[in-house]
């Protein structure tokens, strides 16, 4: 599966919030985000339910991948999106792995153990 995803019972800028601390309890840093809301609101005046692209890097992570093969530069940061619609929040994580198995060949599962430490922190919340 190309993507991980859970909903809570929680808008988005909460969801953010404590994503952000859960992911740097293991260690990951929010690079950058894009509010998707506020890009439509003032590119088009359009209403838009909240909706954040979330650029997540682990140094460590990225320094041991990319020593492996600098495609993996390709797939990084990794991206969670958080989608709200209603009370509810979907948080979606693409799966850098199974870009990797695509591309990358022999180091395809090296992702793996990293993407399980986003996936706890968003199953956690």
């Amino acid at each position: 599966m190309f993507k991980h995803q859970r909903t809570v019972q929680m808008d988005a800028e909460k969801t953010f919030s404590k994503l952000r601390n859960l992911l740097k309890e293991r260690g990951f840093v929010i690079l950058s985000f894009v509010d998707v809301q506020e890009i439509m609101k003032s590119a088009f005046s359009e209403k838009f339910n909240p909706y954040f692209i979330l650029e997540v890097c682990n140094p460590a992570a990225a320094r041991e991948l990319i020593g492996l093969d600098h495609d993996f530069g390709l797939l990084l940061p990794c991206k969670v999106v958080l989608d709200q619609q209603g009370s509810e929040t979907t948080v979606s994580m693409l799966r850098v792995s199974e870009m990797a198995g695509v591309t990358m060949g022999t180091h395809a599962s090296e992702p793996v153990k990293y993407e399980d430490e986003i996936i706890s922190a968003i199953d956690a919340l």
